[in-house]
């Protein structure tokens, strides 16, 4: 019988202390902002809260965690609709090919300072590849949710 094959689990790449925001009003932004998920009714979501509707849908997808990804107007910079566009099916097809599904999502600014960001919701992906794609396409931060589905913004970078 051949030795079993050792896999270590992958370890998560920590949100380490050196990736929050000196910018305190882009923190309060982030903090304030809305994260819609186009199911039927949508779900809104908000950073700090936790979500009853949330665990049915994590309970639908066979799963105890997601995050809310966008690759709009990376670190903060706004970009033409067209590229940004173009940056949101380049994130839809890079989350594809790591093999998870995923819903639309948008992020909001409640006061309409800032313009809507389409994104992806994904279910049961881990914070790692998470981050990997968030820091992939320029973006500061996104949201995660777990068991608890209290949703919260994990930095990506000091900013």
């Amino acid at each position: 019988m051949p030795a079993p094959v050792y896999s270590p689990a992958p370890m998560p790449i920590p949100a380490t202390a050196a990736a929050q925001p000196r910018n305190r009003a882009l923190a309060q932004a982030y903090q304030d902002a809305l994260y819609r998920i186009d199911t039927t009714p949508a779900l809104l979501i908000r950073i700090g809260q936790a979500h009853p509707d949330l665990a049915r849908l994590h309970r639908q997808h066979h799963c105890r965690r997601s995050l809310i990804l966008t690759a709009c107007n990376p670190r903060s910079r706004r970009l033409r609709a067209a590229a940004n566009a173009r940056r949101t099916r380049a994130l839809r097809q890079a989350i594809g090919a790591l093999g998870f599904p995923c819903l639309p999502a948008t992020g909001l600014d409640p006061q309409g300072l800032w313009p809507d960001e389409a994104g992806f919701w994904i279910p049961g992906m881990p914070q790692a590849p998470g981050l990997v794609l968030a820091r992939r396409f320029g973006q500061n931060a996104f949201v995660e949710c777990l068991d608890d589905t209290v949703a919260r913004v994990i930095w990506t970078a000091v900013c």
